[in-house]
């Protein structure tokens, strides 16, 4: 039995996005005894994570082995659960491009991590599109659905005793170090500034739109902004990923924006209902922060601080990879054994 086996591991989490939300799961589920503390600042449907049709696709190679520990618990949970409750799914699609290079690389990111990945032959892009890019690729993949993926995450961390939740504005991470051995920041956008040590992260303005097109089965995407992604109730249709932008109000020319780039790829679109329009800031910086550091408290106890943010649009992708490096982390930081 290792040293800490029989102590209380107090561990406090900034953030409950899809970040911090995998976080405190994948710790409940690997480490004995832990007892976790969630701070959010705001409720729930104002996070980013709440609107997102949460398909699987890595934008960055480098990622591929953290992305590939996320899809086989999105495996794991279309097997076991059903995907009412969960919000997993499995998805069938197509991402067309002029430049061969980024379908390359998306390949080399998750090619062999998802079903059924191929290039689509000539034949293909003509019968699917009416202006068909150069090339495509098409894949069968796993979607987490935020309006129901976030609430199960909720639902099975309130399953674990020692788990409470606190609506509270942390300012620095080391204003939970006298009560909490850890304290791992999730912030998404304000994490840079709650870290105190990183400048660092900008915002990436996202809007969306969820329609009403029923008959609509399969993802398209042109590029990785203009894109369909079909969701239990709605097809969601984006997107605007706009970096260093933070205004809250979607406008006109936004929504015309929108629609006119999908109708071009796939014009039977045209003329569907709106049923809800999104916003949000996304988290974004250069390249994912996770590590871990010893930090003091204003008093001088020691914590160990756990940085895990920076995702941009691949939180729901790379959420759960992110969330076992954690829990590896403090295993080693606190001599662990794994059950």
């Amino acid at each position: 039995m290792d040293a800490f086996s029989s102590m209380s591991l107090p561990v406090a989490i900034v953030g409950e996005g899809v970040i911090g939300l995998s976080t405190a799961l994948a710790l409940l589920e690997a480490v004995p005894r832990v007892k976790i503390t969630i701070f959010s600042d705001r409720p729930v449907e104002k996070i980013c994570s709440f609107g997102p049709a949460g398909l699987f696709r890595i934008d960055n190679p480098k990622y591929r082995d953290i992305g590939r520990i996320s899809f086989d618990r999105f495996s794991h949970l279309y097997r076991t659960r059903s995907g009412d409750e969960s919000g997993i799914k499995l998805l069938s699609g197509t991402i067309m491009s002029d430049d061969k290079r980024k379908l390359e690389e998306q390949e080399e990111a998750y090619g062999d991590t998802v079903y059924n990945f191929r290039w689509l032959g000539e034949r293909e892009k003509k019968d699917l599109f009416p202006n068909p890019s150069k090339h495509s690729i098409f894949f069968t993949t796993f979607a987490s659905e935020a309006n129901r993926y976030m609430p199960f995450l909720r639902k099975e961390i309130g399953k674990y005793d020692k788990v409470e939740w606190k609506s509270a504005k942390i300012e620095k991470l080391e204003e939970l170090g006298d009560e909490f051995d850890v304290v791992v920041n999730c912030a998404g956008l304000d994490a840079g500034k709650l870290a105190g040590d990183d400048d660092s992260m900008y915002p990436i303005r996202g809007v969306a739109l969820r329609i009403d097109a029923p008959w609509h089965k399969h993802f398209y995407y042109k590029d990785f902004d203009t894109f369909t992604i079909p969701m239990n109730d709605a097809v969601t249709l984006g997107s605007l990923k706009q970096k260093g932008r933070s205004d809250m109000t979607i406008t006109e020319e936004d929504r015309r924006d929108i629609w006119d780039r999908y109708e071009k790829i796939h014009p039977a679109i045209k003329g569907s209902k709106v049923l809800y329009e999104w916003i949000a800031l996304r988290p974004g910086r250069d390249e994912i922060r996770l590590e871990s550091q010893r930090r003091k408290s204003p008093k001088g106890k020691e914590f160990m601080a756990v940085q895990n943010y920076g995702h941009a649009s691949n939180g729901f992708t790379l959420g759960w990879g992110c969330a076992q490096k954690v829990v590896e982390m403090i295993r080693k930081e606190r001599g662990i054994a794994k059950l």
